[in-house]
């Protein structure tokens, strides 16, 4: 056989070699990847606490997109059941509940709230804003949320008591006013633990040093496509300079617990990114 003819028969098996692993790849992107559901297991001992008590139980999720399909309800209802065999003692929902800025695209309040109803814990359920949720208007989203029995911190503060006596400040931030320092709810004591939701891990510039320990965010999901190497990644907060760290990112003295989320925006895929919850133990 000539050289020539070897040659070429190499790049033709090498070509459709790359066409079929590419084929497979988007295929697990598309239809396997984004209906994973992992539960992530982190730890923060509380300063405040000096290490007593039993360790409390939260659960976070966020980035929900979700569709105005029956298959996005089957979703919703399975991500609510895994949280709830979890036995959480505080549930914190950190925004974007609505896909995409179509009505056409996101699934209604009414019918997500019906749906989240399912989740409860002996501490309550948060939530705050995200940035799709301005489809079908927030003020709908979050009266639907509040009357599914979800608490909707809207530059607002809630003293959560635990069974033993032990305290937690929960802020959470308006989408619309995150860069608002003014509308940052204050501290209430340095020997209570402070934990701010905010949608995007962007806070530093209306943070000042002590004014909470950590903040729980989403909105990145994690770059959602991650090819080896940095070969891409999609972020959903291009205006972030260095890439985010999970679950832990200090960035400005501060600490962040971002989530990788559940759903997906822009691009339909997940690929080395699965969907997640986090299991946080405070101890």
């Amino acid at each position: 056989m000539p050289f020539s003819v070897k040659i070429l028969r190499f790049f033709g098996i090498l070509l459709l070699s790359l066409c079929a692993l590419g084929v497979a790849g988007m295929t697990w992107a598309y239809l396997v990847e984004p209906n994973l559901l992992f539960v992530r297991k982190v730890d923060y001992r509380v300063p405040q606490w000096k290490g007593k008590g039993t360790p409390v139980k939260v659960v976070i999720a966020g980035d929900l997109h979700l569709m105005p399909t029956a298959f996005d309800e089957v979703r919703a209802l399975r991500y609510i059941q895994r949280i709830m065999r979890l036995q959480p003692d505080l549930i914190l929902l950190v925004g974007d509940y609505a896909r995409g800025s179509s009505e056409n695209a996101s699934m209604d309040p009414a019918t997500a709230a019906r749906l989240l109803k399912g989740l409860t814990a002996p501490c309550g359920v948060f939530a705050i804003q995200g940035n799709h949720d301005f489809t079908f208007g927030w003020n709908n989203w979050s009266r639907e949320l509040k009357q599914a029995g979800i608490t909707v911190l809207e530059d607002q503060s809630s003293l959560v008591m635990f069974k033993d006596g032990r305290q937690l400040q929960l802020s959470g931030i308006l989408d619309t006013t995150r860069n608002v320092r003014k509308r940052l709810p204050k501290r209430q004591s340095p020997d209570i633990p402070h934990f701010l939701l905010s949608h995007r891990p962007e806070t530093d510039h209306i943070l000042s040093h002590g004014d909470v320990d950590i903040v729980i965010s989403g909105h990145t999901h994690g770059g959602q496509v991650c090819l080896p190497f940095g070969l891409l990644r999609f972020e959903a907060s291009p205006d972030h300079a260095l890439p985010y760290t999970y679950p832990w990112h200090i960035s400005g003295g501060n600490t962040y617990l971002i989530t990788k989320g559940l759903g997906t925006s822009t691009l339909p895929l997940r690929f080395n990114c699965p969907p997640e919850i986090y299991l946080l133990e405070l101890h």
